[in-house]
């Protein structure tokens, strides 16, 4: 699946998930003329949690919590195209639950500042890929 994100746009993007098959999926951001966005020399980071700041009980403590948190795999695909995407492979898919997750896309640029490039709701289904 294939997402053009305007860098003026904050609207959030859902996509859909199987359980137990492979997930991805790709962007292109754009500038506000939509030319391609360069994003050369950057790096893309990626999570899903069941909903903002999920954390982990039995590991959180009151000063030291533990976020519950899947990582996403996140990839320039072509730098000077504004290309870039996300994916889950099959073993990591197999481990989620069925359900609505957040998720969302954080850009690091070469000067170190960090940018929100997409976020929404990720709907997870059972796939009989997922079956035992």
């Amino acid at each position: 699946m294939i997402t053009q994100v305007d860098i003026t746009d904050n609207v959030p993007v859902n996509l859909t998930m199987a359980a137990g098959v492979d997930f991805s999926h790709t962007y292109f951001l754009t500038n506000y003329d939509k030319s391609p966005r360069n994003i050369e020399g950057c790096e893309v980071s990626a999570y899903m949690a069941k909903h903002p700041g999920a954390l982990v009980a039995h590991l959180s403590t009151s000063t030291e919590p533990v976020y519950n948190m899947i990582k996403l795999n996140a990839n320039i695909v072509d730098g000077a195209g504004g290309e870039y995407s996300i994916s889950l492979p099959s073993t990591g898919t197999k481990q989620v639950f069925e359900g609505k997750y957040v998720y969302n896309v954080v850009m690091t640029n070469p000067d170190g500042s960090s940018e929100k490039l997409v976020d929404g709701l990720i709907f997870v289904g059972m796939s009989f890929a997922a079956l035992p």
